[in-house]
């Protein structure tokens, strides 16, 4: 008799522990701020970037400004904001996460390469920045990271450069055109964590996926 294809489990069935973790760990983080105020107002002071050319002095932080480096994608500004970038790191995330694998190695990677995305696009950000200080939030650095890594999964450099390059040319546009956008949007910052990803992922996957490649 001819094999016939298993039913595909439903999403979230099969999302990956590490992909769960991170887009709850968020989400917990922002209904905490909901909840309680002081926490919200001590969360933002602590994981915001502050982004400012440099010798430009910064105000104090409660974790120093180093840790903002990685606590940003913890703040967003309004729902939305938060919304948009949950949906990536769940949407490209279950593919990327289960290439890396679901057990704790698998999960390890997964969660490495997001941070390290997240922290290079927070680096490019600071480095190209020109003008008043600002302050940057929101996990886009880190789910910019996916794009490309979802890309690689799916079909290799080609694949990657497929998802990875539309989304560096808008981030382009956006810089060089000043296009008007609803909320401000850190170009550099999507840019650093997209060429992270490209950079990162097949190395990452080769040293941490438990899936023989």
């Amino acid at each position: 008799m001819p094999h016939r294809d298993a039913p595909r489990a439903p999403v979230f069935n099969a999302m990956p522990p590490a992909v769960l973790g991170l887009a709850g760990a968020i989400l917990a983080v922002a209904l905490a701020g909901y909840l309680f105020p002081r926490f919200d107002e001590w969360m933002f002071a602590a994981g915001v970037l502050l982004v400012a050319e440099p010798g430009t002095p910064l105000p104090a932080q409660p974790l120093g400004h180093a840790a903002t480096y990685l606590l940003h994608i913890f703040i967003h500004f309004g729902l939305l904001h938060l919304a948009m970038n949950i949906a990536v790191i769940v949407g490209a995330g279950r593919a990327v996460g289960m290439a890396f694998g679901t057990g704790l190695r698998g999960s390890a990677g997964f969660l490495v390469l997001f941070l390290a995305c997240s922290a290079a696009g927070a680096g490019l950000e600071v480095l190209l920045h020109s003008g008043e200080p600002v302050q940057m939030g929101g996990a886009s650095t880190g789910a910019s990271g996916l794009i490309a890594a979802v890309g690689w999964v799916m079909g290799g450099w080609r694949g990657m450069l497929r998802l990875a390059a539309p989304w560096i040319g808008f981030n382009l546009l956006i810089a060089l055109t000043g296009l008007a956008i609803p909320i401000p949007i850190g170009w550099a910052a999507h840019i650093g964590g997209t060429l992270a990803g490209a950079v990162l992922t097949p190395v990452l996957l080769a040293l941490f996926s438990e899936r023989e490649l």
